[in-house]
């Protein structure tokens, strides 16, 4: 397997296998320790009632060593976060190894020092180590590969939805950007300060489209963007073109995924109110209950304008594939055609820290 930029000591991409510091993975570890204690008393060859008997010193020396090498790797973390995926795997499994013989001769020792234990003292030092290091190896070791391969793989995933998600949004703005660059022209000899706001809200517009990839964005942040491109487009169709925004403030923080508005509204300027020979008026409604929900609708031409425009369907499904990819089945987007009009859903999850940080 080839080796990404990710993979690369020093990379800022987060090189852990998990989070060795949370509790999820301190209560993974206990269960997993007294589940193994289980599994070595049932080992044939043993008194099952001196094994049973003894269930509670293994499950105690079991825990004592996952839960130190643990405290070990926690605090080496901030360390193994500048290593390299495969780097980080290796010093884990080190590291673990260690604390197993660490913790083994600590309590070998403790069996010489107390009564109590006496009973329970290896009859061999050497072989009693290596039994523990040899289950630490095996039981170590398939835990870390099977989660580098988990790793590897969501790494892949990740790369996988991003590249996708730049080549649909390389296929947002085929017309828009030639019609822009036709106005322009036409406002340099009429309107000099009306192109360059023009080529202001352009530059906005496209470097925003650079600057995207599949991390979330605020609502506010696409609100005005998609403003932007309207101004653009007001310059163009003039009066034919209204806007009837219905804002909820609340909604403002919440995320979303960059480049979702606007390529909604360039549908409606397209197939609504261009063809239109009176224009018409597009309506944005933005609203935030246990869900945030955008609607946008715009007329359609009747019979007396000529033939709709058609291949929007082409952007609403680049869309839907972006919406799956950043919620899964959390978020829709659903479309209307009701005779002299278009309406387009999009239903979007509310997170816990929106929630918390609305007013």
């Amino acid at each position: 397997m080839n080796k990404t930029s990710a993979d690369k000591p020093g990379s800022t991409d987060n090189a852990l296998l998990i989070d060795y510091c949370s509790a999820r993975t301190v209560m993974l570890v206990s269960v997993i320790m007294v589940l193994l204690a289980i599994v070595m008393l049932l080992v044939p060859g043993q008194s099952i009632h001196a094994s049973w008997g003894s269930l509670g010193v293994l499950v105690i020396l079991l825990q004592w060593l996952g839960l130190s090498s643990l405290a070990v790797l926690c605090v080496l973390s901030t360390k193994l976060k500048g290593l390299s995926l495969i780097s980080s795997t290796i010093v884990a499994f080190i590291m673990i190894q260690l604390m197993t013989l660490l913790v083994s001769e600590i309590a070998y020792q403790l069996t010489h020092y107390y009564v109590a234990l006496w009973s329970m003292t290896p009859k061999r030092h050497d072989l009693f180590l290596l039994r523990n290091l040899a289950i630490s190896v095996i039981i170590s070791g398939v835990t870390l590969r099977y989660m580098y391969m988990q790793r590897l793989l969501q790494r892949q995933l990740e790369a996988k939805n991003e590249a996708r998600i730049q080549a649909l949004q390389a296929r947002i703005h085929p017309h828009f950007l030639f019609n822009s660059m036709n106005t322009i022209a036409a406002l340099l000899h009429i309107d000099a300060d009306a192109a360059e706001k023009a080529v202001i809200s352009l530059s906005a517009m496209y470097r925003a489209a650079l600057e995207s990839g599949a991390e979330l964005v605020p609502l506010s942040t696409e609100i005005e963007l998609t403003r932007h491109y309207l101004s653009v487009e007001g310059l163009r169709l003039n009066d034919r073109l209204k806007v009837d925004w219905q804002i909820d403030p609340q909604a403002l923080q919440a995320k979303i995924p960059s480049l979702m508005i606007q390529p909604l509204v360039e549908n409606a300027v397209y197939h609504g109110i261009e063809p239109c020979i009176d224009g018409g008026e597009i309506r944005i409604s933005v609203k935030q209950n246990d869900t945030v929900k955008i609607v946008i609708s715009n007329p359609l031409p009747s019979d007396e304008d000529g033939p709709r425009q058609s291949g929007n369907q082409i952007a609403l499904k680049n869309i839907r594939d972006r919406l799956a990819i950043a919620f899964g089945r959390r978020a829709s987007l659903r479309s209307f055609h009701n005779g002299d009009s278009y309406r387009v859903e999009l239903e979007l999850p509310v997170t816990a820290d929106e929630k918390e940080g609305n007013p």
